[in-house]
């Protein structure tokens, strides 16, 4: 038969899809009549953006578009100019579960693009990037604690286990007017860089309030006729309150936010004869709310009446969980290929990606920092360098930790000196978001069958003698004699308190 025991589990996250898909981007670009024809291209980029994100009838459909944007030079003032083209996207996944509110959680990564040029006016590009697709659900995983009914022995481990009360996900939009201040007039946009970060989070009893920030960094043309450049930075705090049920103040939450789509244009403004910055910014964020547990766990069970047979399975366990913030400074010199330069006019990065190890150290981020670099040769023509930084960084107080939920990198400034006509050097701060935890897999009893068919044969004496040699389990001696652990700590009480030790013990019928 088999031992009923209290059926109690612990809850944690599961993937019922991880995969990724290639989508590809063929743009047909003409100039339109009012941008000058191009005469060198700096630099082709794609901004893939997801717009909607549905998981129906076992079914994930995402949709999107990509745009295309192309810096060049124009051949009449040899200065910077820009132009874009977006393309839709669409892209399904089969999966397999259908779980009770799932999270969805999606990255794009672009991959390349090639550019040609088919008159000064017409462009055919074709570029790819890969479309990262997660659907996370929760899951219970079971583990049987001693019943009321004490016919067998167990032993016990005394565990933290983090259990999930709360798997949620919010999409919302920010909408701001931003205007330049004292800064000169837009007049168009020749790159954008937006990021978010969260800066604060509070859980109340069903709501979560998150507090961040976004940071938008343009570079744009003032002037159209001379080309004159200018440069804006601006940040725009932002509060959600997200409906998240199970959390309250003694959670422990992991969150997120990503950027999913965004759209700036210029408004007009009729209090001033600067237009204005339209910023429409769609962002999702996700939380994952722990409570943390003191648990006994089954790792053994026996019984002194009937033969017995456990069966045991792999506890992955989360202990403890915690969200770590770290700044990385990393510097580095660029050096020109061909030329010199005369004029640094802007330094952004549009990519930079992160991958964690955990060791005795702690956890180390890693990553590559995409920089790109807008200049001007000794001939005052606008040249464009790219370059992959390589940054590592161990995170402080996370000796404890050996695993991550997120990892969130983001590139925070970048300031630069030229140390020669040739020669760039960059100081990059990059901000590092870890949600990290601490995990052990448990090997812990599952089930047990007791056979009642098989009794256990009893010793004829009440009492037997036994040489237990150092390191040899009190608990391993009790289970090959068939004896009550607890019994033979109480014949035994002096020897049983150093294991290290040969000892001769007293082994108690029952």
């Amino acid at each position: 038969m088999e031992f009923n025991q209290d059926n109690r589990s612990f809850c944690t996250t599961v993937a019922v899809l991880d995969t990724v898909a290639e989508q590809l981007a063929d743009v047909d670009l003409t100039l339109p009549d009012y941008c000058p024809d191009i005469e060198k291209i700096l630099k082709c980029t794609l901004i893939p953006k997801i717009q909607t994100r549905t998981l129906s009838g076992g079914q994930l459909q995402i949709d999107g578009s990509c745009v295309v944007n192309v810096l060049y030079v124009d051949s009449i003032k040899k200065s910077i100019r820009c132009c874009e083209q977006s393309v839709n996207f669409s892209q399904s996944f089969s999966v397999k579960e259908s779980p009770d509110n799932p999270v969805i959680l999606t990255k794009t990564k672009p991959e390349y693009i090639n550019c040609r040029a088919l008159s000064p006016r017409r462009l055919v590009m074709h570029g790819a990037f890969s479309l990262y697709a997660k659907v996370l659900s929760s899951s219970k995983t079971p583990f049987y604690t001693p019943s009321a009914e004490n016919c067998l022995e167990t032993r016990l481990l005394n565990v933290k286990c983090a259990s999930l009360t709360s798997l949620c996900q919010e999409q919302f939009s920010v909408v701001e007017e931003v205007s330049v201040g004292d800064k000169p007039v837009i007049e168009s946009v020749l790159n954008a860089d937006v990021g978010v970060n969260i800066t604060d989070t509070k859980a109340v009893t069903g709501k979560l309030m998150v507090n961040g920030e976004i940071n938008l960094k343009l570079l744009y043309i003032t002037d159209v006729e001379s080309g004159e450049t200018g440069k804006l930075d601006y940040l725009l705090p932002f509060n959600q309150i997200v409906d998240c049920e199970g959390i309250d103040e003694k959670t422990v939450n992991c969150v997120s936010c990503d950027i999913m789509s965004y759209d700036i244009r210029l408004k007009n403004d009729v209090m001033s004869d600067k237009p204005l910055l339209l910023l429409d910014l769609k962002l999702c964020l996700t939380e994952e709310g722990y409570v943390l547990l003191d648990e006994n766990v089954v790792t053994d069970a026996y019984s002194t009446k009937c033969a017995t047979q456990p069966t045991f399975t792999q506890l992955g366990i989360v202990s403890d969980l915690a969200r770590l913030n770290d700044s990385h400074i990393e510097k580095t010199s660029v050096a020109v290929d061909n030329g010199k330069i005369s004029k640094i006019i802007n330094i952004s990065s549009n990519q930079i990606t992160a991958d964690y190890a955990c060791d005795e150290k702690g956890i180390t981020v890693s990553g590559k920092l995409n920089i790109c670099i807008l200049a001007e040769n000794e001939e005052h023509m606008p040249v464009f360098i790219e370059r992959n930084i390589d940054y590592s960084h161990l995170m402080s107080s996370s000796t404890e930790y050996n695993g991550a939920l997120y990892v969130e990198p983001r590139a925070a400034s970048i300031s630069y000196r030229l140390a020669d006509d040739s020669t760039v050097e960059l100081r990059c701060e990059i901000k590092l978001a870890v949600s990290a935890v601490s995990k052990e897999n448990v090997r812990a009893v599952s089930d047990v069958e007791i056979f009642e068919d098989k009794p256990v044969k009893l010793e004829e004496c009440a009492l037997t003698l036994y040489f237990a040699q150092a390191g040899e389990s009190l608990w391993e001696i009790a289970k090959s004699h068939n004896t009550a652990l607890d019994k033979l700590i109480e014949e035994n009480a002096a020897a049983a308190q150093n294991e290290d030790i040969s000892r001769m013990l007293l082994i108690p019928r029952v």
